[in-house]
């Protein structure tokens, strides 16, 4: 008798019990589906290779002064150009700053965050163009033009991947002013780290790069420095050499380095350091689904155990003709494989959307889950799982022994539940529900920190409030002009219907908090630091009279921004609580002159 014809019968069967069959394959494709939605997930931003030439030998060197800032610092430009200039066992480095920009030409104006690059950079990090030509050499220099280069997603999204934007000429204002620039090619779909761009410029686009605060500032960090390995040079052999030049950096420039901040220098592989945040993450939520896959497959074992106990009469008459040992086992696997391939078909069908999901939150952790795409290996996952489970479900019922047919059962037809079959059902529901007592718990400790999140004071109020992007035309225009265009935005858009207040910032509190490195350096008139100790850092920002008062954050002490301050030619800040208490301990902050001492 041929696998076809159990096949057969097997379906003819299940037609008969279409309850269970539903169940049985609703509750496979659960786990199955989350099992090759996660799978992808780890493989997509863990295992798989970047595109990136040669990533063996690229690296990613990072500062971090855990006194000051728990993440990494940026580097300032004297302090790449002393590791160039002492680092040999690296064969170049490359430079990336984030900066935005108000791009002007090809369509109305529009913010775009971008990476600012020197002429190397493209080189180090191994990456091509699909379309033109990349930042090279010979756009390094003040005098060289402005090029843009555009990234994959932005020009198939933003220009609906028009070939004819190439040699298209844009201009790109910033706070310190604009230059124009010409698109020279895109970028070929890879990671965007460190960070997501849309465009990415040479270094004369940016005045700011070209300043002498830019270019002399040691502690004007605002740099990611990125690096390739000469040949036959490993990892350990470049750290160590990267901390040999590191040491006398620190002993020479002792004012750019207070002890208490601890700066330190380390090196890691590019993927290493992209996917290292989000390791941990993922494979907790691996284990988790491998959890739902137990408790799946014990579900369905329960369910095919409660079916063989009716079907012993039926078995023990095949056996009783003459039906083999090895006969009955691959009807029952027949059996099996019909409804796991259905969960498993079902699961994957499921498991693309649910990916989708799951790279968005894996997204916060790594930047290699907003380049996930879903391939073969869902399909290979969803047809493993399937076989697996249609072996293991089709030896869980009991085989009857070779006289069952001479036992009372045979010829009354009851039904009895034997011994090794109530085993079985207590086993597999023993496992289930200590599957489930761990999912539940690690749910529990999940979901616990999620309402710490959302309960802790933030300082803000955010519940209806709207943050708009609202780019200004600079060009051509004074900063007078500029200003009056964002009264005139602010006016307009506090007349429409619902809206309360209506306030300008540079930034938004929350999304775009780190985007500007650890800070600038301050101090203030009266203000002493103990020795060794560094000048305390704080953000700056620019905002518009009521900003405070939109985001729903108090004033406790002195006063808001007023329109006259603006017309002053002495110029006002307000000061956090931590940056007062840092450099006026115990004592009153207003109406003290603070000045910040970076370059």
């Amino acid at each position: 008798m041929s696998f076809l014809h159990d096949l057969r019968v097997a379906l003819r069967s299940l037609a008969r019990t279409k309850g269970l069959a539903v169940t049985v394959v609703l509750t496979l494709a659960l786990g199955i589906g989350a099992n090759a939605a996660i799978f992808s997930l780890v493989r997509g931003v863990l295992l798989r290779p970047l595109v990136n030439s040669d990533e063996e030998r690229l690296i990613y060197i990072k500062q971090s002064a855990p006194g000051i800032s728990p993440g990494e610092v940026p580097f300032s430009v004297p302090e790449i150009q002393d590791l160039r200039a002492g680092v040999k066992t690296l064969s170049s480095f490359g430079e990336f700053s984030t900066v935005g920009f108000t791009m002007i030409g090809l369509g109305e104006p529009r913010e775009v965050r971008a990476g600012v690059v020197d002429g190397p950079y493209f080189d180090v990090v191994g990456l091509h163009p699909v379309l033109g030509r990349l930042i090279g050499p010979q756009d390094d220099g003040a005098k060289a033009a402005g090029v843009v280069v555009l990234t994959y997603r932005f020009w198939s999204t933003t220009f609906k991947s028009d070939p004819s934007v190439i040699g298209k000429s844009v201009r790109l204002g910033s706070g310190f002013g604009d230059r124009s620039a010409t698109i020279i090619g895109v970028l070929e779909p890879s990671i965007p780290y460190p960070a997501d761009t849309e465009i990415i410029a040479n270094i004369v686009t940016s005045p700011h790069h070209l300043s002498a605060t830019m270019q002399n500032g040691r502690v004007h960090r605002m740099t990611e420095l990125f690096g390739r390995l000469a040949p036959g040079v490993t990892l350990d052999q470049a750290r160590a050499e990267l901390r040999t030049v590191y040491g006398p950096m620190l002993k020479d420039h002792p004012d750019a380095y207070s002890p208490q901040a601890h700066f330190q220098i380390d090196a890691k592989f590019l993927r290493e350091q992209i996917t290292s945040d989000a390791r941990t993450v993922l494979l907790v939520l691996l284990a988790a689904s491998g959890l739902v896959f137990i408790i799946a497959c014990s579900n369905v074992a329960n369910l095919i155990l409660a079916r063989s106990v009716r079907r012993e009469g039926e078995l023990a008459i095949r056996a009783a003709l003459g039906a083999s040992a090895g006969a009955l086992r691959r009807a029952l696997l027949a059996e099996s494989l019909i409804l796991c391939v259905a969960g498993a078909t079902l699961g994957v069908i499921s498991a693309r959307p649910l990916l989708a999901v799951l790279a968005r939150y894996a997204s916060r952790f790594s930047v290699r889950a907003l380049d996930l795409t879903v391939d073969s290996s869902m399909l290979w996952v969803g047809a493993g799982l399937a076989v697996i489970s249609a072996i293991l479900l089709a030896f869980v019922p009991r085989l009857p022994s070779a006289n069952a047919s001479q036992g009372s059962n045979l010829a009354s037809g009851s039904v009895r539940i034997t011994g090794g079959t109530s085993r079985r059902l207590r086993s597999f529901a023993v496992v289930q529900i200590a599957a489930s007592f761990i999912l539940l718990a690690g749910a529990s400790m999940l979901l616990k920190t999620l309402l710490a999140i959302q309960a802790a004071q933030t300082g803000l109020d955010t519940r209806h409030v709207l943050a708009i992007n609202v780019p200004a035309v600079s060009y051509g225009k004074t900063a007078e002009q500029v200003v009056d265009f964002y009264k005139e935005s602010m006016r307009r858009i506090d007349a429409l219907p619902g809206v309360n207040k209506t306030a300008f910032g540079i930034v938004v509190p929350w999304r775009d908090a780190g985007s500007f490195g650890p800070g600038l350096q301050f101090s203030a008139d009266g203000h002493v630091r103990a020795p060794g100790e560094e000048d305390p850092r704080a953000q700056m920002r620019t905002i518009s009279p009521g900003f405070f008062a939109a985001l729903g954050v108090p004033i406790i002490a002195g006063r808001d921004f007023n329109q006259l301050d603006g017309q002053s030619k002495d110029p006002v800040v307000i000061v956090s609580k931590t940056l007062a208490q840092r450099m006026f301990p115990n004592q009153d902050a207003l109406n003290r002159h603070v000045y910040w001492t970076d370059p």
